[in-house]
């Protein structure tokens, strides 16, 4: 069975139409904001019959875009889980996220690279085909990767002009003059384009499945030069990191880079949450 995860970027859009998404191949994540604690009645009663395929994930930091970072790091821990599965997983699941934000454009890309479906849509109804694609830079709607099926990839609108082609008015009859004959003027060919050279995507390297000293390093100077913005939870400190690093490590490895600050005295917790960070001073 395909299988078609919708994240929602609640926090940039509010769709009322999820009642639309019925089936079990759908898959519902509802990302919200620190502040967002109350739900909409319509909303809350378009997404009662989708039972436990609907999860809510909340964050708790503030700022422009954590929530976006918060849905990448999710989308990146799924594909994970699908990978671990093994190749076959590929070919049957997708993956839409439902936000205004163009900065979601680039994540849906590298998805498709990866051989899954991908999308980013400014609604359900959008996502769905129902609705035409937003035109404005960073809304434009992601087509889907070759062989999913299920959500239309609408064709392009031909674009008609509204004013009357312009009508050539007739030149002058000028009076007879004797005949002179008349050089024909040369034509020069129009300059040819160049074409374009053609851009060879690098292929992405796989995620490390350990992390290295150097990593270890980068965390530790970027704490140390942030004393006010620390984590102050475990999830959030490991989220922190796998943004910080881009993504080059596996959500293990991170965890094992965190267990080392531990274990050092660099970072000491209590149970989930960040009690004291002791920063060692930067080697001259």
């Amino acid at each position: 069975m395909e299988l078609t995860y919708i994240l929602v970027d609640f926090e940039n859009v509010q769709p009322p139409d999820m009642g639309l998404l019925s089936g079990d191949q759908y898959q519902l994540r509802i990302f919200r904001g620190p502040h967002q604690n109350k739900l909409d009645f319509d909303i809350a009663e378009s997404l009662q019959p989708h039972g436990d395929r609907v999860k809510y994930i909340q964050s708790d930091r503030h700022g422009k875009n954590a929530l976006d970072f918060h849905i990448a790091f999710y989308m990146g821990r799924l594909l994970q889980e699908l990978e671990a599965n093994g190749p076959s997983a590929n070919r049957n699941t997708r993956f839409v996220v439902i936000s205004k934000d163009g900065g979601f454009d680039a994540l849906m890309s590298h998805v498709q690279s990866l051989g899954y479906g991908a999308m980013k849509a400014a609604s359900i109804r959008q996502a769905l085909g129902l609705d035409e694609p937003v035109t404005e830079p960073g809304c434009a709607l992601q087509p889907m990767a070759a062989g999913n099926v299920g959500f239309a990839t609408p064709s392009p609108v031909a674009q008609i002009s509204s004013k009357p082609p312009a009508v050539k008015k007739a030149a002058p009859v000028a009076k007879a003059q004797p005949a002179k004959p008349i050089a024909t003027p040369k034509k020069t060919a129009p300059p040819q384009a160049k074409p374009a050279k053609a851009t060879e995507k690098k292929p992405q390297p796989p995620a490390r499945k350990t992390h290295g000293p150097e990593d270890k390093e980068k965390v530790i100077e970027n704490l140390r030069l942030h004393p006010k913005k620390r984590p102050v939870k475990r999830q959030t400190l490991e989220n922190h990191i796998m943004s910080l690093l881009g993504g080059c490590v596996t959500a293990k490895a991170v965890r094992g880079l965190v267990a080392g600050l531990e274990n050092e005295g660099i970072i000491k917790f209590s149970e989930n949450k960040i009690d004291e960070y002791k920063i060692p001073k930067r080697k001259k």
